[in-house]
């Protein structure tokens, strides 16, 4: 790789990772595009020679959320558990309430979820991430064979259907119990700890059959 691609590829990552911070913290109509090259170290010219459109922006952001759950997911598919093991450190990666910034995390990529398809050619502009995501189902199909092949979950076709489902649920519940933290704290019993982990014991039961 050459200089000039070596300083181009530090760019686009001090950009995201600059766009990461302002939009994980902030609302999205808040951040203009002089806050990310200001925050970036560069001129908003530039900025806008690598995304015309700060939709291009918000996606890359997304991706790069995403490929960090795809690393977990390679991760975890090498470690030397049993399948169940595996979904159970799925269920565990995917509680939001963990860290003030994985609720910050929550919360940009409810609001993306939420309104990805307002973005002008999404399937196209946001290719990448759908790409990411396929990729991170077929790990999920990898271990859930793996754990009927060791004995650890139950046999069946549909119960890849289910553990995607069990996930899915459980992330977007996670993600919507961080997003509701504060006003929860305000109510009685169970707060959003305790109905996460009755989710997950739920789901775990399920799962031992």
């Amino acid at each position: 790789m050459s200089k000039q691609q070596i300083n181009r590829e530090k760019r686009y990552r001090a950009i995201i990772d600059s766009a990461e911070q302002l939009f994980t913290k902030n609302s999205w109509e808040t951040v203009q595009m002089q806050h990310i090259a200001d925050k970036a170290g560069i001129g908003v010219a530039t900025l806008f020679r690598y995304y015309p459109k700060k939709e291009l922006i918000i996606i890359a952001v997304a991706e790069q959320l995403l490929l960090r759950e795809l690393r977990f997911f390679h991760d975890i598919q090498t470690k030397t558990l049993s399948g169940l093991k595996k979904i159970e450190a799925i269920f565990h990666q995917y509680n939001r309430l963990k860290t003030p910034a994985a609720i910050d995390e929550a919360k940009f990529i409810d609001r993306f979820d939420a309104n990805i398809s307002d973005i002008e050619d999404y399937g196209t502009a946001a290719a990448k991430y759908f790409e990411i995501r396929k990729e991170i189902a077929v790990i999920v199909k990898n271990i859930v064979q793996e754990g009927q092949a060791d004995g650890s979950l139950p046999q069946g076709a549909s119960v890849t259907d289910e553990v995607m489902t069990m996930i899915n649920n459980f992330g977007l519940f996670a993600r919507k119990l961080a997003l509701m933290r504060d006003i929860l704290e305000l109510e009685t019993t169970p707060d959003a700890k305790q109905q996460l982990t009755i989710m997950h014991d739920m789901y775990m039961a399920r799962l031992r059959g």
